[in-house]
């Protein structure tokens, strides 16, 4: 059964494949909350869950942050991928990354799954009170444009300006939770 869920140890078997997989094929685009999995594999899997609880609840923020909900998709036992909801946004955040930011592992690219999940996320921050939810990514990311436009016209919702800033263009997309 696909569903997103808070991390959890006993995912961690699925969790130390993807991690090869993640560092086999690394991304340009690769999220941070995927990053900060990475390396807790390299140390220690306490902190990491620590660290996305304190995140979670708002506690010890760095500057500019934002309270977050970092899930794990899973099927059954195994991880497909990383969804974090971000529960407010900051201007910068209006600009590049927005409430969910999301990364599937390799193994499990193309196959619906960034698409199942972000609808997934959705209901999350629904139930948080978020009506509209941005999402944004880099505009070379056609394969997350790609889902992120798929789930606005299905949900509703509409594309805002492109960010640019030197020679970075982002695309944002609301959608409707």
């Amino acid at each position: 059964m696909l569903e997103l869920v808070f991390p959890d140890k006993k995912y961690l078997p699925s969790v130390y494949e993807a991690v090869v997989e993640y560092k086999k094929q690394p991304s340009k685009f690769e999220i941070g909350d995927v990053r900060k999995m990475i390396n807790a594999v390299e140390n220690d899997f306490a902190d990491y869950f620590e660290n996305i609880m304190n995140d979670h609840l708002g506690i010890n923020l760095q500057p500019n942050y934002v309270a977050q909900t970092v899930y794990w998709l899973v099927d059954n036992s195994r991880y497909l991928g990383t969804f974090a909801l971000r529960h407010s946004l900051t201007p910068s955040l209006e600009q590049i990354g927005g409430h969910i930011a999301y990364q599937i592992r390799p193994d499990a690219q193309r196959k619906g799954y960034a698409g199942k999940g972000l609808m997934l996320c959705l209901e999350k921050a629904k139930s948080i009170n978020i009506s509209k939810v941005l999402v944004t990514c880099n505009a070379e990311n056609i394969a997350s444009y790609g889902v992120m436009h798929k789930v606005m016209s299905e949900k509703g919702g509409y594309e805002d300006t492109v960010f640019k800033k030197d020679n970075l263009i982002e695309r944002r997309v609301w959608i409707n939770s």
